[in-house]
Parts: C-alpha cells; sequence; structure tokens
C-alpha cells in the first residue's frame, strides 16, 4: 500500500517495513535502510528440480537485476551438473545481502550471520530488479535456525512446503533414472528386444540391463525418500530417509510398483 508521504520524498530511496518487524529487531532495520542507500555487494544461489532452465534463467535475472540497479552481484547456480561458480568464503564475508532463488533445498550453514532472503526461481526470472528490491527491504540476518517470522510471513506460498521437499528428492532422483534408462536402450540397441532373457545372460548388452533395471532403477525410491527426508529435517534426515524408502521397495509397496521386480519385461513375458 502506497504511503501519502511517498511524493514528498521525491526520487529518494525508500524502505518499507511492518511495524512488528521494527519493533522486534529496530537494529537490522536501520542497517537494511542504510545499504539501500548505497550499492551493495550480492551473493545469491539459484537452484531447481531438474537444474536445467530455471536454474540458469533465475541467475540471468537476478545478473541483469542488480546490474540495473548499480549493484554488483555474484550467483552460485547449482544445476543438474553440480554447483557452478561457487561463492568463495571471502566473497560470502563481503556481502551485504545473501538472495537464495531456489525451488529445491539449499545448504545454508556458510551464510549463517548474513542478511538473507529466500524466494522461489519464477520471481527472479519474472523481474529480477523487484525481487532484489524486495531482498534488500526484507532480508533478515540468517541465524542457521528457523527463518525469523517477519520473513516467514512476507515469504512467497507457493513451491512451499510439500512441494520443495518433494521436488528436491526429484531433483537428486533424476540423475539415476536418466543413467538407467540410458543403459536400458544401449541393452536393447544391442541384444535386441529380449536382451533381458537368460538365453543373453553373460553378454554385454544382458549385462547393460541389469545395470540399468535391476540397480540404477532399484536406486530410484531409495534417493527419492532420502533427498525429501533431508529436505524436512537436513543432513540427519537422509539416512533415515534412504532406509525407509529401501524398506518400501523391497516390500513391493504400490508407491515402488514401478521400480519392483515384479514390473520387469522379463517377469511381464514369463507371465
Amino acid at each position: 500500500m502506497d504511503c501519502p508521504d511517498d511524493a514528498r520524498a521525491g526520487q529518494k530511496p525508500a524502505r518499507r517495513a511492518t511495524l512488528d518487524a521494527v519493533l522486534a529487531d529496530p537494529a537490522a532495520q536501520l542497517d537494511g535502510a542504510a545499504a539501500a542507500e548505497r550499492a551493495l555487494s550480492i551473493v545469491a544461489i539459484t537452484g531447481c528440480p531438474t537444474g536445467i532452465a530455471h536454474t540458469f534463467m533465475a541467475a540471468e535475472g537476478l545478473v541483469q537485476g542488480a546490474k540495473a540497479l548499480g549493484h554488483a552481484m555474484r550467483v552460485e547456480t547449482q544445476g543438474s551438473v553440480g554447483a557452478q561458480n561457487a561463492l568463495t568464503d571471502a566473497e560470502i564475508a563481503a556481502a551485504d545481502l545473501v538472495v537464495i532463488a531456489a525451488d529445491t533445498q539449499v545448504q545454508l550453514d556458510r551464510f549463517a550471520g548474513k542478511r538473507l532472503f529466500k524466494s522461489g526461481t519464477k520471481a527472479a526470472i519474472g523481474d529480477g530488479k523487484a525481487l532484489i528490491r524486495r531482498a534488500i527491504a526484507e532480508a533478515q540476518p540468517w541465524s542457521g535456525a528457523a527463518a525469523p517470522a517477519a520473513q516467514a510471513a512476507g515469504k512467497e506460498k507457493t513451491k512451499d512446503g510439500p512441494y520443495r521437499h518433494l521436488m528436491t528428492g526429484v531433483s537428486f532422483m533424476l540423475p539415476f533414472v536418466t543413467a538407467g534408462g540410458i543403459l536400458i536402450a544401449l541393452a536393447f540397441a544391442l541384444g535386441g528386444i529380449y536382451a533381458f532373457d537368460d538365453a543373453h545372460k553373460g553378454t554385454l548388452a544382458w549385462s547393460l540391463f541389469q545395470i540399468g533395471a535391476k540397480s540404477a532403477f532399484a536406486l530410484m525410491v531409495p534417493i527419492l525418500a532420502g533427498y525429501i527426508a533431508y529436505s524436512v529435517a537436513d543432513r540427519p534426515g537422509i539416512a533415515p530417509g534412504m532406509v525407509g524408502g529401501m524398506l518400501a521397495a523391497s516390500l513391493g509397496s504400490a508407491f515402488s510398483a514401478a521400480s519392483s521386480p515384479a514390473s520387469s519385461p522379463a517377469t511381464a513375458r514369463g507371465s
């Protein structure tokens, strides 16, 4: 909502804050107001479930937005090939602001004590300049624990909660699905559609099929469950999540029916 006194400020940079945020931590609000009046050093991380398109589009949006506002920006992209342009300890220490534009879980331990703002990739892609302005106004010091209530109240509710947890699991599962599919395709290309038959046992095609269908695909559910748990509970959740996913797959639950031995071409042909 526009303030009636905005016209008197002319082109001066303005900072908006809720009364609750000012009462809760006036020093942080003053620091943010001072930062808004000068060129800032900003670091950011972008990431999406597939780690391909949105990750790099969001990074480009942030870089262009920062350039338009006169701020220095360094973006670390956490894509399908891993972290690129990784932020150094020196860059993080010198940063005035940290922006996380990601649809998956991002490890934030290294940003403890820094002013931090979290958003999805959509906002960075659509209007990076507006997102940076919002981050400057609303960022709160990151304590390494739960996000401050003031930021949590204003945070986008889209792509959050269960959706974000699920997409984190999917992003880690996809490489196993891709690798398994490629190996199965190679098996069929080399040995024909019945490369999985025991008649071909010991051949390269049969071995590729076993690795793809029986090994790579068998890891799909444990990896998915493990990294959903990681998104919910951080690192302590990985082991229980993976064990739970492995149990679900080995017990032939409905969710993992696609990766169970009963659904393999060999079983289907034998029946």
